[in-house]
Protein backbone atom coordinates (compact mmCIF):
# COMPACT_ATOMS: atom_id res chain seq x y z
CA UNK A 1 0.00 0.00 0.00
CA UNK A 2 1.05 3.06 -0.86
CA UNK A 3 0.83 6.81 1.56
CA UNK A 4 0.67 9.55 -1.13
CA UNK A 5 2.02 12.47 1.16
CA UNK A 6 2.44 14.79 -1.70
CA UNK A 7 -0.67 16.80 -0.16
CA UNK A 8 0.50 16.27 3.44
CA UNK A 9 4.01 17.94 2.22
CA UNK A 10 1.90 20.95 0.51
CA UNK A 11 0.08 21.62 3.99
CA UNK A 12 2.94 21.55 5.59
CA UNK A 13 4.63 23.77 3.28
CA UNK A 14 1.58 26.29 2.96
CA UNK A 15 1.75 26.51 7.29
CA UNK A 16 5.64 26.93 7.30
CA UNK A 17 5.11 29.36 4.45
CA UNK A 18 2.47 31.16 6.59
CA UNK A 19 4.79 30.57 9.94
CA UNK A 20 7.45 32.76 8.27
CA UNK A 21 4.95 35.01 6.83
CA UNK A 22 3.63 35.84 9.91
CA UNK A 23 7.16 35.72 12.09
CA UNK A 24 8.41 38.24 9.33
CA UNK A 25 5.52 40.32 9.96
CA UNK A 26 5.60 40.62 13.72
CA UNK A 27 9.71 41.06 13.74
CA UNK A 28 8.87 44.06 11.28
CA UNK A 29 5.57 45.41 13.82
CA UNK A 30 7.98 44.97 16.56
CA UNK A 31 10.98 47.06 14.61
CA UNK A 32 8.93 49.75 14.11
CA UNK A 33 7.66 49.84 17.56
CA UNK A 34 11.16 49.71 19.06
CA UNK A 35 11.93 53.05 16.99
CA UNK A 36 8.85 54.76 17.46
CA UNK A 37 9.81 54.07 21.46
CA UNK A 38 13.72 54.88 20.63
CA UNK A 39 12.34 57.98 19.12
CA UNK A 40 9.80 59.02 22.43
CA UNK A 41 12.43 57.96 24.64
CA UNK A 42 14.98 60.60 23.16
CA UNK A 43 12.31 63.40 23.19
CA UNK A 44 11.38 62.82 26.69
CA UNK A 45 15.45 62.72 27.37
CA UNK A 46 15.69 66.27 25.22
CA UNK A 47 12.49 67.58 27.25
CA UNK A 48 14.13 66.24 30.55
CA UNK A 49 17.53 68.09 29.93
CA UNK A 50 16.08 71.11 29.16
CA UNK A 51 13.64 71.11 31.82
CA UNK A 52 16.42 70.59 34.34
CA UNK A 53 18.60 73.17 32.77
CA UNK A 54 15.51 75.45 33.14
CA UNK A 55 15.67 74.50 37.10
CA UNK A 56 18.80 75.01 37.74
CA UNK A 57 18.97 78.20 36.01
CA UNK A 58 15.95 79.01 38.25
CA UNK A 59 17.89 78.35 41.44
CA UNK A 60 20.93 80.04 40.58
CA UNK A 61 19.51 83.24 39.92
CA UNK A 62 17.18 82.25 43.33
CA UNK A 63 20.29 82.00 44.83
CA UNK A 64 22.09 84.76 43.43
CA UNK A 65 18.58 87.02 43.21
CA UNK A 66 20.24 89.98 45.45
CA UNK A 67 22.82 90.46 42.30
CA UNK A 68 20.10 90.99 40.09
CA UNK A 69 17.39 92.38 42.26
CA UNK A 70 17.04 94.97 44.91
CA UNK A 71 13.93 95.47 47.02
CA UNK A 72 12.73 97.36 50.27
CA UNK A 73 9.88 96.99 52.26
CA UNK A 74 7.98 99.91 53.78
CA UNK A 75 5.92 99.15 57.25
CA UNK A 76 3.86 102.17 58.80
CA UNK A 77 2.33 100.83 61.57
CA UNK A 78 1.23 103.33 64.73
CA UNK A 79 1.23 102.71 68.62
CA UNK A 80 -2.27 101.65 69.29
CA UNK A 81 -2.64 103.76 72.56
CA UNK A 82 -1.32 107.35 71.07
CA UNK A 83 -2.14 107.10 66.99
CA UNK A 84 -0.30 110.55 66.53
CA UNK A 85 2.34 108.47 66.59
CA UNK A 86 3.39 106.47 63.91
CA UNK A 87 6.84 104.20 62.31
CA UNK A 88 7.91 104.58 58.59
CA UNK A 89 10.32 101.21 59.24
CA UNK A 90 11.65 100.40 55.59
CA UNK A 91 14.02 97.04 55.43
CA UNK A 92 15.80 96.63 52.33
CA UNK A 93 17.77 93.55 51.12
CA UNK A 94 21.20 94.48 52.65
CA UNK A 95 19.54 94.21 55.99
CA UNK A 96 19.21 97.80 56.97
CA UNK A 97 16.40 98.99 58.33
CA UNK A 98 15.81 102.27 58.52
CA UNK A 99 13.18 103.92 61.54
CA UNK A 100 11.65 107.30 61.05
CA UNK A 101 9.02 108.12 63.60
CA UNK A 102 5.76 110.01 62.15
CA UNK A 103 4.50 112.43 65.05
CA UNK A 104 1.30 114.41 64.99
CA UNK A 105 0.02 115.80 61.64
CA UNK A 106 2.77 117.61 60.25
CA UNK A 107 5.30 115.10 59.68
CA UNK A 108 6.48 117.05 56.45
CA UNK A 109 10.07 116.75 57.53
CA UNK A 110 9.63 113.26 58.97
CA UNK A 111 8.61 112.32 54.96
CA UNK A 112 11.25 114.12 53.66
CA UNK A 113 13.47 112.34 55.52
CA UNK A 114 12.00 109.25 54.22
CA UNK A 115 11.97 110.41 51.03
CA UNK A 116 15.38 110.88 50.96
CA UNK A 117 16.57 108.04 52.37
CA UNK A 118 14.71 105.41 49.48
CA UNK A 119 15.87 108.24 46.81
CA UNK A 120 19.51 107.31 48.55
CA UNK A 121 18.99 103.44 48.59
CA UNK A 122 17.33 103.57 44.88
CA UNK A 123 20.29 105.63 43.48
CA UNK A 124 22.97 103.35 45.43
CA UNK A 125 21.13 100.78 43.36
CA UNK A 126 20.54 102.13 39.85
CA UNK A 127 22.39 99.39 38.07
CA UNK A 128 19.76 96.65 38.96
CA UNK A 129 16.32 96.87 39.12
CA UNK A 130 14.42 98.09 42.43
CA UNK A 131 11.17 96.49 44.65
CA UNK A 132 9.69 98.86 46.80
CA UNK A 133 6.43 97.93 48.21
CA UNK A 134 4.36 98.89 50.80
CA UNK A 135 2.93 96.27 53.11
CA UNK A 136 -0.96 97.27 52.58
CA UNK A 137 -2.90 94.35 54.11
CA UNK A 138 -1.56 95.62 57.53
CA UNK A 139 -4.33 96.71 59.87
CA UNK A 140 -1.82 99.15 61.56
CA UNK A 141 -1.30 101.60 59.14
CA UNK A 142 -3.46 105.07 58.64
CA UNK A 143 -5.04 105.40 55.33
CA UNK A 144 -3.77 108.86 55.24
CA UNK A 145 -0.37 107.19 55.67
CA UNK A 146 -0.87 104.89 53.27
CA UNK A 147 -1.85 107.34 50.75
CA UNK A 148 1.20 109.31 51.35
CA UNK A 149 3.97 106.60 51.06
CA UNK A 150 2.33 104.88 48.34
CA UNK A 151 2.57 108.87 46.11
CA UNK A 152 6.00 108.82 47.27
CA UNK A 153 6.30 105.18 46.09
CA UNK A 154 5.02 106.15 42.55
CA UNK A 155 6.64 109.41 42.40
CA UNK A 156 9.95 107.41 42.72
CA UNK A 157 8.74 104.29 40.11
CA UNK A 158 7.87 107.84 37.66
CA UNK A 159 11.61 109.19 38.32
CA UNK A 160 13.96 106.33 38.47
CA UNK A 161 13.62 103.67 35.18
CA UNK A 162 14.81 101.04 37.46
CA UNK A 163 12.24 101.08 40.50
CA UNK A 164 9.43 99.03 40.39
CA UNK A 165 6.48 99.09 42.91
CA UNK A 166 5.32 95.75 44.01
CA UNK A 167 1.44 95.14 43.77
Amino acid sequence: MLIDLTSLLDVIFILLLVIICSYSYEKQKNEEAAVAAQESFSAKMLEAEANSKAYADLMDTKNNLKDYVWAASVVVPYEPDNITLRHIKVLTEDREIITIDLVGNDVSESIKEFKDSLESYVKRHSDHPVILSLNEDDDNILYRDEKLINGILEELAKTYNNVYIKG
